[in-house]
């Protein structure tokens, strides 16, 4: 039975592939779940267009459940993408602090005041916690999307608001181009 060693730190490829794999398969779910979002607002506007109140309100609810997790792993798509952009980053800073480590002993052979390759150091550092902080914030902005449950009536209802106004709009192009058959045929008789 083969053990894994829970502590072994993972190489910037092997996460990176980890990374695109997660990446693929969570765009493949959020397409199948666009899919089911659509049949769902479909069902609602004609469920609306035929009075059916019940049905409306059981395929909004679907609709509003859907279109959650459709946001919900947008945002995971998102992270994945951003966390690829900061190893890649992370990568090129190893490379540069060390070239600057050893521009840095070469200048103290040479006799040069090095404090100002140290302050550029600095900065890399700093800009790296940005990055790791702004990755922390998308973490945080996910878990906030998946709490969203507490807007169920208002996207029910702003959906019922837009699918009224379509049928609206269905209806007098219908009647329009009733009257239109109408008058044609009037003319020719």
């Amino acid at each position: 039975m083969g053990f894994t060693n829970p502590f072994k730190k993972v190489s910037p490829e092997e996460l990176k592939t980890k990374l695109s794999m997660s990446e693929q398969r969570l765009t493949a779910r959020e397409k199948e779940l666009g899919k089911k979002r659509e049949a769902a607002r479909t069902k609602a506007k004609e469920a609306l267009s035929e009075g059916n109140d019940r049905e409306f309100r059981v395929a909004s609810r679907r609709y509003s459940m859907v279109d959650g997790q459709v946001n919900t792993i947008g945002s995971m798509v998102e992270m994945a993408q951003s966390m690829t952009d900061v190893i890649e980053m992370q990568t090129g800073l190893k490379e540069v602090v060390e070239i600057g480590d050893n521009l840095g002993k070469w200048q103290k052979e040479l006799g040069f005041d090095t404090s100002k390759l140290e302050g550029a150091v600095t900065n890399i550092r700093t800009s790296m916690e940005k990055v790791n902080t702004a990755t922390s914030m998308m973490t945080s902005s996910m878990d906030a999307a998946m709490n969203g449950g507490s807007e169920l009536s208002e996207i029910q209802d702003s959906l019922r608001s837009e699918l009224l106004a379509e049928l609206s709009t269905d209806t007098s192009s219908k009647d329009e181009l009733s009257k239109k058959i109408e008058s044609e045929i009037a003319e020719s008789e």
